[in-house]
Protein backbone atom coordinates (compact mmCIF):
# COMPACT_ATOMS: atom_id res chain seq x y z
CA UNK A 1 0.00 0.00 0.00
CA UNK A 2 1.08 4.04 -0.44
CA UNK A 3 -0.14 6.76 0.92
CA UNK A 4 -0.97 9.73 -2.16
CA UNK A 5 -1.45 12.85 -1.49
CA UNK A 6 -3.35 15.27 -4.57
CA UNK A 7 -2.74 18.80 -5.55
CA UNK A 8 -5.97 19.49 -4.59
CA UNK A 9 -5.32 18.62 -0.42
CA UNK A 10 -7.01 14.72 -0.72
CA UNK A 11 -4.42 11.97 0.47
CA UNK A 12 -5.46 8.83 -1.31
CA UNK A 13 -4.68 5.02 -0.80
CA UNK A 14 -3.30 3.02 -3.05
CA UNK A 15 -3.34 -0.64 -2.67
CA UNK A 16 -2.18 -3.35 -5.23
CA UNK A 17 -2.90 -7.03 -6.03
CA UNK A 18 -2.42 -10.42 -7.58
CA UNK A 19 -5.30 -9.80 -9.49
CA UNK A 20 -3.14 -7.31 -11.43
CA UNK A 21 -4.50 -4.11 -10.82
CA UNK A 22 -3.93 -1.06 -8.54
CA UNK A 23 -6.62 0.23 -7.04
CA UNK A 24 -7.48 3.59 -5.16
CA UNK A 25 -9.38 4.37 -2.13
CA UNK A 26 -10.48 7.66 -0.06
CA UNK A 27 -9.55 6.65 3.36
CA UNK A 28 -12.02 8.91 5.39
CA UNK A 29 -14.77 6.67 3.40
CA UNK A 30 -13.60 3.19 2.23
CA UNK A 31 -15.25 3.88 -0.97
CA UNK A 32 -12.69 2.97 -4.23
CA UNK A 33 -11.96 6.29 -6.19
CA UNK A 34 -12.20 5.60 -10.22
CA UNK A 35 -11.57 2.48 -11.91
CA UNK A 36 -8.56 0.12 -11.11
CA UNK A 37 -5.53 0.68 -12.93
CA UNK A 38 -4.54 -2.06 -15.43
CA UNK A 39 -1.94 -2.69 -17.10
CA UNK A 40 0.73 -4.62 -15.01
CA UNK A 41 0.59 -8.18 -16.35
CA UNK A 42 1.03 -10.08 -13.35
CA UNK A 43 0.69 -9.78 -9.31
CA UNK A 44 1.63 -6.36 -8.20
CA UNK A 45 3.93 -6.50 -5.83
CA UNK A 46 5.18 -2.50 -4.92
CA UNK A 47 3.27 0.88 -4.71
CA UNK A 48 5.20 4.43 -3.60
CA UNK A 49 4.06 7.82 -4.15
CA UNK A 50 6.17 9.58 -6.56
CA UNK A 51 6.29 13.74 -5.72
CA UNK A 52 7.47 15.39 -8.86
CA UNK A 53 9.55 18.98 -8.61
CA UNK A 54 6.46 20.96 -10.57
CA UNK A 55 4.05 19.51 -7.95
CA UNK A 56 2.01 16.55 -9.04
CA UNK A 57 2.31 13.11 -7.52
CA UNK A 58 2.43 10.19 -9.59
CA UNK A 59 2.06 6.74 -8.32
CA UNK A 60 4.65 3.80 -9.41
CA UNK A 61 3.88 0.22 -9.53
CA UNK A 62 6.18 -3.24 -9.60
CA UNK A 63 5.53 -6.18 -10.79
CA UNK A 64 6.06 -10.16 -11.43
CA UNK A 65 6.06 -8.80 -14.80
CA UNK A 66 9.44 -7.73 -14.11
CA UNK A 67 8.48 -3.84 -15.14
CA UNK A 68 7.68 -1.23 -12.95
CA UNK A 69 5.40 1.92 -14.21
CA UNK A 70 4.05 5.56 -13.23
CA UNK A 71 0.50 6.42 -13.15
CA UNK A 72 -1.41 10.00 -12.98
CA UNK A 73 -3.60 8.95 -9.65
CA UNK A 74 -5.79 12.36 -10.54
CA UNK A 75 -6.92 10.56 -13.94
CA UNK A 76 -6.21 6.81 -13.30
CA UNK A 77 -4.10 6.82 -16.87
CA UNK A 78 -0.96 5.14 -17.09
CA UNK A 79 2.39 7.97 -17.69
CA UNK A 80 4.93 6.92 -19.91
CA UNK A 81 5.43 3.48 -21.20
CA UNK A 82 6.51 0.65 -18.64
CA UNK A 83 9.91 0.83 -16.86
CA UNK A 84 11.53 -1.96 -18.42
CA UNK A 85 15.27 -3.26 -17.95
CA UNK A 86 14.99 -6.01 -14.66
CA UNK A 87 15.04 -9.48 -15.79
CA UNK A 88 12.83 -10.65 -12.68
CA UNK A 89 9.62 -9.41 -10.56
CA UNK A 90 10.48 -5.62 -9.41
CA UNK A 91 9.71 -5.92 -5.48
CA UNK A 92 10.16 -2.70 -4.38
CA UNK A 93 9.83 1.04 -5.43
CA UNK A 94 10.34 4.12 -3.96
CA UNK A 95 10.88 7.74 -4.93
CA UNK A 96 14.22 9.23 -4.55
CA UNK A 97 14.66 13.68 -4.52
CA UNK A 98 18.12 14.42 -5.69
CA UNK A 99 19.55 17.62 -4.09
CA UNK A 100 19.01 19.42 -7.44
CA UNK A 101 15.37 19.19 -7.72
CA UNK A 102 15.05 15.57 -9.56
CA UNK A 103 12.82 13.24 -8.89
CA UNK A 104 14.42 9.73 -9.39
CA UNK A 105 12.42 6.35 -9.01
CA UNK A 106 14.33 3.30 -7.43
CA UNK A 107 13.03 -0.02 -8.27
CA UNK A 108 14.74 -3.28 -6.64
CA UNK A 109 13.77 -6.95 -8.34
CA UNK A 110 14.64 -11.00 -8.09
CA UNK A 111 17.44 -10.49 -10.79
CA UNK A 112 19.69 -8.98 -7.37
CA UNK A 113 20.17 -4.75 -9.10
CA UNK A 114 18.66 -1.92 -7.93
CA UNK A 115 17.97 0.22 -10.78
CA UNK A 116 17.30 4.33 -10.86
CA UNK A 117 14.85 6.42 -13.42
CA UNK A 118 13.77 9.33 -14.29
CA UNK A 119 10.61 9.84 -12.97
CA UNK A 120 9.86 12.69 -15.31
CA UNK A 121 10.60 11.03 -18.72
CA UNK A 122 11.17 7.43 -17.56
CA UNK A 123 14.05 6.93 -18.89
CA UNK A 124 16.82 5.14 -17.20
CA UNK A 125 19.64 6.90 -15.16
CA UNK A 126 22.77 5.00 -14.94
CA UNK A 127 23.67 1.57 -14.98
CA UNK A 128 22.37 -0.63 -13.13
CA UNK A 129 23.41 -1.09 -9.22
CA UNK A 130 25.01 -4.41 -8.15
CA UNK A 131 26.58 -5.59 -5.77
CA UNK A 132 23.94 -7.91 -3.70
CA UNK A 133 23.94 -11.46 -3.76
CA UNK A 134 19.93 -11.90 -3.77
CA UNK A 135 16.67 -10.68 -4.09
CA UNK A 136 16.38 -6.96 -3.61
CA UNK A 137 13.33 -6.47 -1.26
CA UNK A 138 13.46 -3.19 -0.41
CA UNK A 139 14.11 0.18 -1.23
CA UNK A 140 14.31 4.20 0.37
CA UNK A 141 15.46 7.38 -0.22
CA UNK A 142 18.05 8.62 2.59
CA UNK A 143 18.34 12.86 2.74
CA UNK A 144 21.22 13.26 4.82
CA UNK A 145 21.86 16.54 6.67
CA UNK A 146 24.63 17.55 4.77
CA UNK A 147 22.74 17.91 1.40
CA UNK A 148 22.90 14.43 0.28
CA UNK A 149 20.55 11.60 -0.92
CA UNK A 150 21.47 8.35 -0.34
CA UNK A 151 19.86 5.27 -1.73
CA UNK A 152 19.30 2.18 0.57
CA UNK A 153 18.73 -1.17 -0.17
CA UNK A 154 17.59 -4.20 1.85
CA UNK A 155 18.25 -8.04 0.72
CA UNK A 156 17.43 -11.68 0.73
CA UNK A 157 21.10 -11.99 1.31
CA UNK A 158 21.00 -10.60 4.58
CA UNK A 159 22.55 -7.01 4.32
CA UNK A 160 21.54 -3.41 3.44
CA UNK A 161 23.73 -1.45 0.95
CA UNK A 162 23.75 2.02 0.79
CA UNK A 163 24.48 3.92 -2.59
CA UNK A 164 25.39 7.25 -3.69
CA UNK A 165 21.60 8.35 -5.69
CA UNK A 166 23.50 11.12 -7.69
CA UNK A 167 26.66 8.72 -8.84
CA UNK A 168 25.07 5.23 -8.24
CA UNK A 169 28.40 4.40 -6.36
CA UNK A 170 27.98 2.44 -3.76
CA UNK A 171 28.28 4.04 -0.27
CA UNK A 172 30.60 2.67 2.59
CA UNK A 173 30.43 -1.43 3.31
CA UNK A 174 27.45 -3.64 3.05
CA UNK A 175 25.48 -3.43 6.67
CA UNK A 176 25.72 -6.80 8.44
CA UNK A 177 24.48 -8.18 11.23
CA UNK A 178 20.55 -9.66 10.16
CA UNK A 179 20.05 -13.08 10.21
CA UNK A 180 17.38 -13.54 7.91
CA UNK A 181 15.89 -11.43 4.44
CA UNK A 182 16.01 -7.65 4.94
CA UNK A 183 12.08 -6.77 4.16
CA UNK A 184 11.63 -3.01 4.72
CA UNK A 185 14.31 -0.48 5.06
CA UNK A 186 12.98 3.65 5.98
CA UNK A 187 14.90 6.91 6.79
CA UNK A 188 14.41 8.34 10.14
CA UNK A 189 15.27 11.42 10.82
CA UNK A 190 16.13 12.44 14.47
CA UNK A 191 15.60 16.04 16.47
CA UNK A 192 19.50 16.65 16.74
CA UNK A 193 19.57 16.81 12.94
CA UNK A 194 20.99 13.49 12.22
CA UNK A 195 19.31 11.38 10.18
CA UNK A 196 19.33 7.09 10.87
CA UNK A 197 18.57 4.18 8.72
CA UNK A 198 16.40 1.71 9.89
CA UNK A 199 15.95 -2.03 8.85
CA UNK A 200 13.41 -4.90 9.56
CA UNK A 201 13.92 -8.33 8.91
CA UNK A 202 12.19 -11.61 9.00
CA UNK A 203 14.53 -12.49 11.83
CA UNK A 204 12.63 -10.19 14.51
CA UNK A 205 14.52 -7.52 14.67
CA UNK A 206 14.43 -3.83 13.94
CA UNK A 207 18.11 -1.86 13.59
CA UNK A 208 18.82 1.46 13.40
CA UNK A 209 22.23 2.33 11.31
CA UNK A 210 24.46 5.94 11.44
CA UNK A 211 24.55 6.25 7.43
CA UNK A 212 27.18 8.25 7.67
CA UNK A 213 29.46 5.62 9.47
CA UNK A 214 27.72 2.20 8.06
CA UNK A 215 27.38 1.10 12.13
CA UNK A 216 25.01 -0.09 13.93
CA UNK A 217 23.85 2.33 16.47
CA UNK A 218 20.10 0.39 17.67
CA UNK A 219 18.48 -3.02 17.80
CA UNK A 220 14.92 -3.53 18.95
CA UNK A 221 13.52 -7.42 18.75
CA UNK A 222 10.07 -7.97 17.93
CA UNK A 223 7.64 -10.41 18.14
CA UNK A 224 7.39 -11.60 14.45
CA UNK A 225 9.01 -11.18 11.32
CA UNK A 226 9.25 -7.24 10.21
CA UNK A 227 7.72 -6.56 6.93
CA UNK A 228 6.85 -2.81 6.84
CA UNK A 229 8.84 0.44 8.46
CA UNK A 230 6.81 3.88 8.16
CA UNK A 231 8.12 6.98 9.57
CA UNK A 232 5.20 8.63 11.64
CA UNK A 233 4.82 12.37 11.34
CA UNK A 234 5.28 12.46 15.27
CA UNK A 235 8.93 11.22 14.52
CA UNK A 236 8.02 7.81 16.06
CA UNK A 237 8.84 4.27 13.74
CA UNK A 238 5.55 2.15 12.50
CA UNK A 239 6.78 -1.32 11.93
CA UNK A 240 4.35 -3.90 10.85
CA UNK A 241 5.44 -7.84 12.01
CA UNK A 242 3.46 -10.87 11.74
CA UNK A 243 -0.33 -9.24 11.89
CA UNK A 244 0.19 -6.44 14.30
CA UNK A 245 1.57 -2.78 13.82
CA UNK A 246 3.34 -1.18 16.77
CA UNK A 247 4.92 2.15 17.50
CA UNK A 248 8.77 2.31 18.44
CA UNK A 249 9.57 5.22 19.70
CA UNK A 250 13.29 5.92 19.84
CA UNK A 251 15.27 6.48 22.36
CA UNK A 252 16.79 10.63 23.23
CA UNK A 253 20.45 8.66 24.13
CA UNK A 254 20.86 7.07 20.62
CA UNK A 255 24.82 7.70 20.19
Amino acid sequence: MAAVPLPDGRTLLASGSHDRTVRLWDPTTGEPVGAPLTGQSDSVQALAAVPLPDGRTLLASGSIDDAARLWDPTTGEPVGRPLTGHTGWVEAVAAVPLPDGRTLLASGSHDYTVRLWDATTGEPVGAPLTGHTNTVQAVAAVPLPDGRTLLASGSQDRTVRLWDATTGEPVGKPLTGHTNTVQAVAAVPLPDGRTLLASGSQDRTVRLWDPTTSEQVGQTETPGSVYALSLLPDGHLAVGYGDQVAVMRLSADLP
